[in-house]
């Protein structure tokens, strides 16, 4: 015998911004919310490259990228000092400090990913595992 139960360990997002590069912007400041902490440590800057044509997908590596730093990196991300994106990818320098992030979020799922542009605004859609 088996069954189905209910699980509550996705939380689904949706994002607007005026511009693609804002929503990839807007994206990184959820993950911000959802992993801040205890930020006492030094300032710290990473540059980040990234490399897909479907940028639905490059929205999704660009949110493991900064879920990797928040990890391995102990970075608590606090800005986005540059963001760029080009047909072929994303170059980015985000900033933070040193500390102890929340583990909150453990990955970003491609359930029900979306990203489009309607009526001159860019949306998305995605899940995070939590």
């Amino acid at each position: 015998m088996y069954r189905f139960v209910e699980h509550t360990a996705e939380l689904e997002l949706e994002l607007e911004a005026p511009t693609e590069a804002a929503l990839f912007e807007e994206a990184f400041r959820v993950l911000a919310e959802l992993t801040s902490g205890d930020a006492q440590g030094a300032a710290v800057h990473h540059e980040l490259e990234l490399e897909g044509e479907d940028h639905a997908l490059l929205l999704v590596d660009w949110l493991h990228e900064l879920l990797f730093l928040a990890e391995v990196e102990e970075l608590v991300p606090e800005t986005v000092v540059s963001l760029e994106l080009a047909g072929g990818g994303l170059r980015a320098t985000v900033g933070g400090r040193r500390g102890h992030p929340r583990h909150l979020v453990k990955a970003v799922t491609l359930t029900g990913l979306q990203l489009r542009l309607e009526g001159g605004i860019w949306h998305a859609r995605l899940v995070l595992d939590v």
